[in-house]
């Protein structure tokens, strides 16, 4: 069985208690010895060398009680052993004494008093067997030895003294009965207090809200280490009054002793934090305040961001509504000066401007595709078809190799997002890619979950543009606006798909997106 605390604690406890009671018994023996040597002076034939075997009798029992106090580990057989050794040093002083007529009978009935005094009910009605047998042997042995008769009124006073000690003994325990239940319930009170105790004190240390104790006048009387972090507290801080540590406290307290506030609220900047204070009076004996912290400088930080987050938002409607306006006007300057080209024999003019609007319609449908919101809209379609239609609206002409790898399967998806994916990712494949290599266009279906996979044979993506590549306006290209990976990116995050880019491939890139695992609704049915 593991030895607790308590129990070590309780054990040290006794053991030191059976030491007190070890010296001042020895004490009063001492001062016992003396006394009887001093009232039977002269009555005794040879006194001193009665004297010296007592003494010597008693040096002996000390001896041997104190090693067996230092060896034995149940305490009750040491205090019992004591006891035992009274026993012996009183009986023979009944028995110098005079016996029956000795006066010092009474010193049995103070070893059953002190057993009592224990709390252990079988050591008292031990004691008082032993006082019994202690007082007989002694009287009877005084009686034999001087050859007294033992006559009827000295029966009747022996079995009244015996009687006596049994009384005593079990006076005493009742008494150390009642002793142990209260000794016990003091134990079980002490423990439970010091365990609420560290429980308070575990909470108190372990919060990450500062907590300052002021007294009346605002000095401080104890912190737990959040507050001296918080506040940079030093530990000799206690006793000190606030507004000396703490100089922004000046204008809480002076806003307090003005008003009688019972508790106040104040929101100061130390340092680089925002701390946010609360001051309230602590009712009861001693009139003490408690002041917590607590550390707002992630809540204010955040705040700020949601601001500009909203103000981005703002501009990112604003700029929405522009693009959208902006492109009618693109198209109908398209298509007039396609007009006025056919009729110049010189139309070099014509196709610098066609070109210029082409791109700023790319930016602007970029920008659109960007800013729009993305509701999935599920539908049960089939990815070939989509896929051939992707490489159809990009490579018009055939000029590009690009190989479509997939089944002809049909999954529940949202078919706009899907497309929209697939034009940002093969667009940039043909981009990056010479006409002479060939762009794989793969998708793979699994149990629950699929695989779709644009690879090119460009240049690649170097390091430092690997780390911003879903950032918007981030772009290696001329003509590129660095939101088509950014749109990409949004949309799985939207229809909850991963997107990555495989370390794997060196020559050129590969651009990698799956699905989640689908629930048994959405699975796919093969033609």
């Amino acid at each position: 069985m593991p030895v607790t605390t308590d129990s070590v604690f309780q054990g040290f406890y006794e053991r030191s208690r059976l030491n007190r009671l070890f010296i001042a018994r020895n004490i009063g023996s001492v001062v016992l010895l003396a006394a009887f040597s001093w009232f039977t002076k002269g009555a005794q034939p040879n006194p001193h060398i009665t004297l010296l075997t007592i003494f010597f009798i008693w040096f002996f029992l000390m001896v041997a009680q104190w090693v067996l106090l230092q060896q034995l580990k149940p305490i009750v057989w040491s205090l019992l052993f004591q006891l035992c050794s009274d026993f012996i040093l009183i009986g023979l002083l009944i028995f110098i004494s005079g016996g029956i007529a000795s006066p010092l009978v009474f010193l049995l009935g103070v070893i059953i008093i002190i057993a009592g005094a224990q709390a252990r009910v079988l050591l008292v009605l031990a004691t008082a067997v032993l006082a019994a047998i202690t007082y007989l042997i002694a009287i009877y042995s005084y009686a034999v030895l001087q050859h007294i008769a033992i006559t009827d009124e000295h029966t009747l006073k022996i079995l009244l003294q015996t009687s006596l000690f049994f009384l005593a003994g079990g006076i005493m325990a009742l008494i150390a009965r009642r002793h142990s239940s209260l000794q016990q319930a003091e134990h079980s009170a002490t423990k439970a207090h010091k365990k609420l105790q560290a429980l308070n004190k575990q909470i108190l240390y372990t919060m990450q809200e500062g907590m300052v104790i002021l007294d009346d006048k605002f000095y401080i009387h104890d912190f737990n280490p959040a507050a001296q972090t918080l506040l940079n507290l030093q530990p000799n801080c206690r006793g000190k009054a606030l507004h000396t540590i703490l100089h922004t406290s000046s204008d809480m307290l002076y806003h307090i002793m003005e008003n009688d506030c019972q508790s106040f609220k104040s929101e100061q900047q130390v340092g680089d934090a925002h701390l946010l204070f609360n001051l309230v009076h602590i009712r009861g004996e001693q009139n003490m305040w408690l002041m917590t912290i607590v550390n707002i400088t992630e809540t204010r930080d955040l705040e700020q961001k949601l601001a500009e987050q909203d103000k981005l938002a703002s501009l990112g409607q604003m700029a929405s509504m522009l693009a959208h306006e902006i492109r009618n006007p693109m198209q109908s300057i398209a298509q007039a000066v396609e007009l006025m080209g056919l009729q110049q024999p010189n139309n070099n003019l014509e196709r610098i401007v066609t070109d210029e609007i082409s791109r700023l319609n790319r930016l602007v449908s970029d920008m659109l595709n960007y800013a729009s919101p993305l509701q999935p809209h599920i539908q049960h379609v089939s990815i070939l078809e989509l896929l051939q239609t992707s490489v159809a609206h990009i490579d018009l002409n055939n000029q590009y190799q690009i190989q479509i790898n997939c089944p002809d399967v049909r999954i529940n998806i949202d078919p706009d997002h899907f497309r929209l994916i697939t034009d940002n990712l093969i667009r940039n494949a043909v981009h990056a890619s010479p006409e002479s290599a060939s762009i794989e266009v793969t998708f793979q279906q699994h149990k629950k979950t699929w695989t779709f996979s644009v690879r090119d044979h460009g240049k690649g993506i170097h390091g430092t543009m690997r780390k911003k590549l879903f950032e918007p306006f981030q772009t290696n290209r001329k003509q590129g606006t660095g939101l088509g990976l950014a749109t990409v990116w949004q949309v799985c995050q939207v229809n909850h798909w991963n997107i990555s880019l495989d370390e794997a491939v060196h020559d050129g890139c590969c651009f990698v997106i799956t699905s989640q695992p689908q629930s048994p609704q959405q699975g796919e049915d093969k033609k």
